[in-house]
């Protein structure tokens, strides 16, 4: 017959099972880790490549579209000098005095017989107004405001 032995008490397999579970989880949050590292670091260098690389393309974009701005208002400069020295011309010919002696000569115009001076009373000037005061003028007399405006 087989008899039964008493029990011994067996000491516990794991010294500290708090340590173990915290062991365990480390190593679980580090396998996890590592299973994206890869995917990390290309989209850190895939950044650290295009951020440079979309700044440099968009300060060139904005300075080849400020030479076009600047290339325009010279040729607008230029426009507007040819204008404004055919416009010196034109206006040299219709003051010339030959022009105008010709055009008193065709409308029969001659020389005064008498000089008469006119005397002029001195320009109105309107009163001095608060500005607070102007500015409910507006709404009561919106016409008079849109005058003002333009």
């Amino acid at each position: 017959m087989v008899q039964m032995q008493p029990r011994r008490r067996e000491e516990p397999r794991i010294p500290n099972p708090r340590s173990a579970r915290n062991a365990a989880q480390r190593r679980v949050v580090r396998n996890s880790r590592a299973r994206y590292r890869p995917i990390v670091l290309a989209l850190s260098v895939l950044l650290a490549v295009l951020v440079p690389v979309t700044g440099y393309v968009m300060l060139t974009s904005s300075m080849t579209g400020l030479t076009y701005a600047v290339e325009k208002a010279h040729a607008r400069q230029k426009r507007l000098q040819d204008e404004t020295l055919r416009l010196k011309d034109r206006v040299e010919q219709l003051s010339s005095d030959a022009r105008l002696a010709r055009l008193a000569a065709q409308l029969h115009m001659h020389p005064a017989s008498t000089e008469i001076a006119v005397q002029l009373s001195p320009p109105q000037t309107q009163q001095q107004r608060i500005a607070f005061l102007s500015g409910l003028a507006r709404w009561f007399h919106p016409a008079a405001a849109g005058k003002r405006r333009s």
